[in-house]
């Protein structure tokens, strides 16, 4: 088995190279637990894959969203419980933002150079490279996970209101 590389499009010092078994991995899955960007990765890296920002990126917000509320539950748990979050679930509800904002604008997730890929989005929430900032700045921390769930939300809005 190979190890597991991400992208070059999918670089970011936040999400560092998991250590997975790609071979067990559904390629039809858009969210795999523990690896941001499947899909992504499979276009970037074999140019195949669902691409759900092409085909019906509506319903793929939708159902990211529905993975959201699991993982915002388990965060808040971890909060209300005053223990520090498990990292990797985190990095799971911030690339399932990402996804959401990127899909939305019927792109794929581009890490590299982040700021300069939102800025050419048009389906974004206010002030979101200051929000974005603070979530990765602070990620472990409950007002980052309470901006993070707000971005998500207003998110889930704007595809509402935006692809319709």
């Amino acid at each position: 088995m190979a190890d597991f590389q991400y992208a070059k499009e999918l670089e970011h010092p936040l999400f560092r190279t998991p250590h997975v078994a790609v071979e067990e991995i559904d390629e039809a899955s858009i969210f795999v637990t523990g690896l941001p960007f499947w899909q992504e990765q499979l276009f970037y890296t074999r140019g195949r894959g669902e691409m759900p920002w092409h085909t019906d990126p509506e319903q793929a917000c939708r159902r990211m969203a529905k993975q959201w509320r699991n993982i915002a539950q388990e965060l808040d748990a971890s909060f209300k419980l005053r223990e520090e979050p498990d990292v990797s679930i985190i990095r799971d509800g911030l690339g399932i933002y990402l996804s959401m904002l990127f899909w939305s604008n019927r792109r794929p997730v581009q890490l590299n150079e982040l700021d300069e890929h939102i800025e050419t989005l048009e389906l974004i929430p206010m002030n979101l490279q200051e929000r974005l900032a603070f979530i990765m700045g602070k990620s472990e921390t409950y007002p980052a996970f309470k901006q993070l769930n707000e971005l998500v939300q207003e998110q889930r809005k704007l595809v509402l209101k935006g692809l319709t």
